[in-house]
């Protein structure tokens, strides 16, 4: 009869990796990202890392999926009201990257070295910048914002809230109250897109 502890499920080993990789960029950053420091966290060894997603990048991979799956999850809300909608997108682009640091610098923050997202992964951020093209659509269809691209629109609401947040997540934002501030950012770019 061996004594051999029973080998740990594979899935259960893919979610220890990726739940330690975001505890790791939430707490350190990238400067901490490593094969070695994920490893360490998750409680397996480094060539699991590589058996469960072919190394760094496909662990990389797998974060900005996952990333980007929650992000358009939280940019989608809708209520079928699209004023309510694009500024509960607003609120909630700020929430997610708040509460999702780890993920968000994976997404926009930090370019890692020899990254390249996998064609499930561009899906994946395609979908989520889709969802807030659509509530611009939506928001044309209802008069509530001008006539033009909806992907220069969507675009430029993606661009505005990503500057504000970026700037609190580094640092640099000195709002004297960071979330009125954010409101009114968003009360003004509503206002510019306005019909």
């Amino acid at each position: 009869m061996s004594n051999r502890a029973p080998r740990t499920p594979s899935h259960q080993v893919r979610e220890e990796v990726i739940r330690a990789a975001i505890e790791i960029l939430d707490t350190n950053g990238p400067d901490g990202f490593t094969v070695r420091a994920v490893a360490d966290v998750a409680g397996v060894a480094s060539m699991a890392i590589y058996n469960h997603f072919e190394g760094m990048n496909g662990l990389l991979d797998a974060l900005w999926k996952e990333g980007f799956d929650g992000f358009a999850s939280a940019l989608g809300t809708t209520t079928g009201n699209a004023r309510s909608d694009l500024m509960s997108a607003g609120l909630n682009y700020r929430r997610y990257a708040l509460s999702h640091r780890g993920l968000y610098t994976v997404m926009f923050l930090h370019t890692f070295k020899h990254f390249k997202a996998s064609a499930e992964g561009d899906y994946a951020a395609a979908k989520a910048f889709q969802v807030l093209e659509n509530l611009v659509r939506n928001g044309q269809r209802e008069k509530l914002i001008r006539a033009g691209n909806s992907i220069d629109l969507a675009q430029l609401v993606w661009s505005t809230c990503h500057g504000f947040v970026a700037l609190e997540l580094k640092g640099e934002n000195f709002s004297t109250n960071t979330d009125e501030n954010y409101d009114a950012l968003l009360l003004m770019l509503f206002e510019g897109l306005r019909a």
